[in-house]
C-alpha cells in the first residue's frame, strides 16, 4: 500500500488550482522540498484527513478569499481517493505523520505537557489494539452517559409518586403489601390519635346498654292475700262495695275513710257509729296486715314506674346515641366497631312492660285481698323484653371490645413519637403508590434502564481490566524503545515510570524525565518556574528529539509497520548537526521496515543528505514551488542542481541587492536570466532541456499543448527577457555600456525573486 501521485488539489491553502503535470509520481522514498509557507503543513493536513476521514483538517485550510469548495484527488495503490463535498470516497488508515500537529497533539505544546497530551499519548503508546479497547471504553462511557440521561428522565417520571423526604432508592425497594389499604387506614388512625393524645386521654369510651327488669317479687305480691280476716267481715265489705257501686276503688275508698273517724262519729253525718256491726267489720277487714300488703303494692309500683319510665327510656336511647357518636369519633383513631342492636323497639318494649305491670298492680291495689296472676299482656311484654335483652348482649360485647381498643389507644397515644408514626404512614402511602399501575410501570421502566446501565458498567470494568493488563505489558516495551532512541540521539535524559490512569474517566499516560538519575515530574503549564518540570529542564532540541523518539517508537511497536506510509515534516527542529545526521539515519531505517516514506522539508541540505542515503531506483524528489504570489504546484525537483553553489549564490546576490542595495548592478542584471532558466528546468525538467535559454523556455510555454502551468506568468517572463536582453552580449550590441537604472533593476530583481519563491 503506497501513495502514487497527488493528482489535483484545489482551494486548499496555497493550492489554488493544482493539477499534476510531468513526472510527479511518488516512489517508495519521496522527498518534497518546499520553502516555508508553500504548503507542507497543508499537504500533511490533507494526508491526515485521508488517513482519518475527518474533513475538518481540509475544511479548516480552505484557501482564504476563495468561494470555491476544496477538492482533492490522490492516486494510491488502492485506487483514486477523491475528496469532494466534504467527504472522501475512501480512506488510507495506514498513514503515519510526524509533524508539528503530531507533537502538539500527543507530546507537548508551547513548553508544557497537558492532560490532553497525556490522553493522546496513551493512544500512541497502546497502538491499534489498545486504541480499540480504549475506544470501546469511550463507547461504553458514551452509552452509560446516554443511559444516565434516560435514567434521569425515568426518575423524573417516578418523582411524582415519591413523597417528600424519601429517596428514589428507598421508594424502589418498597415491598408489595396485599393489605396496604387496611394498614394505611390503621396507621392514619394512629397518627390522628397521637396528634390528639391529650384530648383522647380525657375522652370517654362507649357505655354498656343496661335494661331495667321487673322486681322478682311482683308475681308473689300479686298473688298475696291477708290471712285471718273473718269471712263475715269480708262479706259485709264486699256487699257494701257492691251496693254502692264502688267496684275497684271501693276497698281503697273505705280503707281511707276509716282514717277520718273522730270520736266514734261518721265523717259524713256525725252520727254515733261505734256500735255499728259494719264499722266493726271495716276495722277487722282493714287491719294492719291489710295495710302492709297495700304498702308493699305501693312499693312495687314506686320501683317499676321510674325504672320503666320515660326518663329511664330516654336514658337508654341516649346511651345508644352517645355510643354511636363515640364509635364514630374513636373510629378515627383505632379499630372500633359501631355497636348495633337488632331491629327491636327498646322504648316501646319497656313501655309495654311498664304499662302491663302497673295495670296489674293497680288492680291488686284496688282489691288487695284478691289473688292475681300475671296476665297475657304482661307475659307478652316480658317476652319482648327477653328478646331485647338477648339482642343487647352482642351490643354490649361490641362495646367491651371497642373499649379495650380505646384503652390501648389511650395508652399508646401518650408514649408514641408523632414523627415516627408520620414516617411509617408516609412509607405505607408510598408503598401503595409504588405498586399502583402507574407507579409500578414507571419503576419497571427505570429498573430496566438501570439494569442495562449496570450491564454496561460491568462491561466497562471487564474491558478496562483487559486494557490495563495490555497497557502494562506494552508500556515497558514502549519506554525501553524510547530510551534506546534517546540514547542513540545522545540526549542527556531518559524517560521513566511510564504509567497510565483514568483522570476524568478517560485513559491517559504519564511518565517522568530522568536527568542525572533524578526523576522529574512533567508538570503542566501552571507548574511554577522554580519547580523542575518538563518545561524548564529540557531544551527545545531535547523536546523535539523526545517527540521524534516517541513517534519512531510507535512505529517500532506497530505490528503492521510493514504496511505503513510514513510522512516526516521537518523532523529536525532545533537539532544540532549530530542529531540531524542521526535523524537521517532513523529515516533510512524507517524506510527499510515501512512500505513508503515521504520526507518534507524546507532545508535543501537536509533533503540532500536523505537523498544520498536512499537507493537511486526507489527515490524521487519533488518540489512544492511557488507560481506567482498565491499558487503552489508540485513539480519534479532536481536535488543535485538545486543544491549547486551557483544557483543558490545567484539567488543570494539578488536578494542582497534587493534588500540591502549591495552588489554591482551590472553583475546583478547578469544573474536574472540564469536564475529564471535554472528555476524552470528544476520545476519542469521534462519540459525544458539543459540548453534552453529564457527565450526558448518562453517559446515552449507559449506553444505547450493544452496550456502550460506557467502560462499565467508568460507576459512577465517576456518582459524580463526583453529587459535583460539589453545587458547580454549575445542580444544587445551595447551590453557593456547600456545604462542601468537602479530603480528599474530593483523592480525586475523583485519580480524574479518573487517568481522563484525567494521574495
Amino acid at each position: 500500500m503506497g501513495l502514487k501521485k497527488f493528482i489535483s488539489i484545489r482551494n486548499i491553502g496555497r493550492f489554488r488550482n493544482y493539477s499534476a503535470s510531468g513526472e510527479v509520481e511518488c516512489k517508495r522514498y519521496t522527498l518534497i522540498f518546499a520553502e516555508n509557507g508553500r504548503g507542507k503543513s497543508t499537504l500533511c493536513a490533507i494526508l491526515r484527513s485521508l488517513q482519518s476521514g475527518d474533513p475538518a483538517h481540509i475544511i479548516g485550510r480552505t484557501t482564504l478569499g476563495s468561494s470555491a469548495v476544496p477538492e482533492v484527488r490522490v492516486l494510491a495503490d488502492c485506487g483514486t481517493a477523491v475528496f469532494q463535498d466534504r467527504t472522501w470516497t475512501t480512506t488510507i488508515p495506514n498513514i503515519e505523520i510526524f509533524d508539528s500537529h503530531f507533537v502538539s497533539e500527543n507530546v507537548y505544546s508551547g513548553d508544557a505537557v497537558s492532560l490532553e497530551h497525556r490522553r493522546n499519548l496513551y493512544r500512541v503508546i497502546v497502538g491499534k489494539e489498545g486504541v480499540v479497547l480504549a475506544r470501546r471504553i469511550d463507547e461504553l462511557d458514551d452509552s452509560i452517559r446516554a443511559q444516565n440521561t434516560v435514567l434521569r428522565e425515568k426518575s423524573l417520571a417516578i418523582q411524582s409518586f415519591i413523597p417528600k423526604g424519601m429517596t428514589l432508592e428507598v421508594f424502589l425497594e418498597l415491598p408489595v403489601n396485599t393489605e396496604i389499604d387496611a394498614r394505611i387506614e390503621e396507621k392514619e388512625k394512629e397518627f390522628e390519635a397521637v396528634k390528639q393524645a391529650e384530648q383522647l386521654k380525657s375522652r370517654p369510651g362507649l357505655t354498656r346498654l343496661v335494661l331495667p327488669s321487673l322486681p322478682e317479687r311482683l308475681a308473689l305480691v300479686l298473688g298475696k292475700t291477708v290471712e285471718g280476716i273473718a269471712a263475715d267481715a269480708a262479706n259485709l265489705v264486699a256487699e257494701q262495695i257492691r251496693n254502692h257501686g264502688m267496684h275497684k276503688t271501693g276497698e281503697e275508698w273505705l280503707s281511707s275513710g276509716l282514717t277520718y273517724i273522730r270520736d266514734h262519729a261518721c265523717p259524713f253525718c256525725n252520727q254515733e257509729i261505734e256500735t255499728l256491726p259494719l264499722i266493726s267489720a271495716y276495722k277487722t277487714f282493714f287491719s294492719q296486715t291489710y295495710k302492709s300488703l297495700r304498702e308493699e303494692i305501693e312499693q312495687l309500683r314506686s320501683e317499676i314506674e321510674p325504672a320503666f319510665g320515660e326518663r329511664a327510656i330516654a336514658a337508654v336511647e341516649k346511651t345508644q346515641d352517645q355510643n354511636d357518636n363515640s364509635a364514630e369519633y374513636w373510629g378515627r383513631f383505632c379499630q372500633v366497631m359501631k355497636p348495633e342492636i337488632s331491629n327491636v323497639g327498646i322504648g316501646d318494649t319497656l313501655r309495654q312492660v311498664r304499662d302491663a305491670a302497673l295495670q296489674l298492680l293497680d288492680k291488686k291495689m284496688s282489691a288487695p285481698l284478691e289473688s292475681l296472676q300475671v296476665d297475657l299482656a304482661l307475659e307478652d311484654a316480658l317476652k319482648k323484653l327477653k328478646i331485647t335483652e338477648t339482642a343487647t348482649a352482642p351490643y354490649n360485647s361490641s362495646v367491651d371490645t371497642s373499649n379495650l381498643a380505646i384503652q390501648e389507644r389511650k395508652r399508646l397515644a401518650g408514649t408514641t413519637d408523632l414523627a415516627i408514626v408520620e414516617r411509617e404512614l408516609l412509607f405505607l402511602r408510598a408503598t401503595k403508590q409504588r405498586h399502583k399501575e402507574d407507579g409500578r410501570k414507571a419503576c419497571e421502566e427505570y429498573a430496566l434502564v438501570l439494569g442495562e446501565k449496570v450491564t454496561l458498567e460491568n462491561d466497562k470494568v471487564a474491558v478496562r481490566k483487559t486494557l490495563d493488563e495490555y497497557t502494562n505489558k506494552v508500556a515497558i516495551k514502549y519506554e525501553n524503545a524510547i530510551n534506546r532512541l534517546l540514547e542513540d540521539f545522545h540526549t542527556g535524559f531518559r524517560i521513566t515510570k511510564t504509567s497510565h490512569a483514568y483522570p476524568g474517566g478517560v485513559a491517559s499516560s504519564t511518565y517522568q524525565i530522568s536527568i542525572n538519575d533524578t526523576a522529574i515530574g512533567l508538570g503542566d503549564s501552571d507548574t511554577p518556574l522554580d519547580v523542575p518540570s518538563f518545561k524548564n529542564t529540557l531544551s527545545s532540541g531535547d523536546k523535539s528529539t523526545l517527540a521524534l523518539a516517541i513517534f519512531l517508537a510507535q512505529l517500532e511497536q506497530s505490528p503492521d509497520k510493514g504496511n505503513k506510509i510514513v510522512v516526516f515534516d521537518d523532523p529536525f527542529t532545533s537539532q544540532d548537526a549530530f542529531r540531524r545526521d542521526h535523524t537521517v539515519s532513523q529515516i533510512k531505517m524507517c524506510g527499510k521496515t515501512c512500505a513508503q516514506v515521504l520526507v518534507l522539508s524546507h532545508d535543501q541540505g537536509f533533503l540532500k543528505r536523505v537523498w544520498d542515503r536512499f537507493p537511486s531506483v526507489e527515490r524521487k524528489a519533488l518540489w512544492m514551488a511557488r507560481v506567482g504570489l498565491q499558487d503552489t504546484v508540485i513539480a519534479p525537483w532536481d536535488v543535485e542542481e538545486a543544491t549547486q553553489a551557483r544557483f543558490k549564490a545567484d539567488q543570494k546576490a539578488m536578494a542582497d541587492y534587493h534588500n540591502y542595495c549591495e552588489g554591482n548592478p551590472r553583475e546583478i542584471v547578469q544573474k536574472i536570466r540564469p536564475t529564471l532558466e535554472t528555476f524552470c528546468r528544476i520545476l519542469y525538467p521534462s519540459h525544458f532541456s539543459e540548453g534552453d535559454n529564457l527565450g526558448a523556455i518562453i517559446s515552449r510555454i507559449r506553444t505547450f499543448s493544452g496550456g502550460h502551468q506557467l502560462g499565467g506568468h508568460l507576459s512577465m517572463l517576456e518582459e524580463i527577457n526583453e529587459y535583460t536582453a539589453r545587458y547580454h552580449h549575445g542580444d544587445g550590441p551595447h551590453a557593456a555600456t547600456e545604462l542601468i537604472i537602479d530603480s528599474e533593476l530593483q523592480g525586475y530583481v523583485k519580480k524574479t525573486l518573487g517568481f522563484v519563491g525567494c521574495c
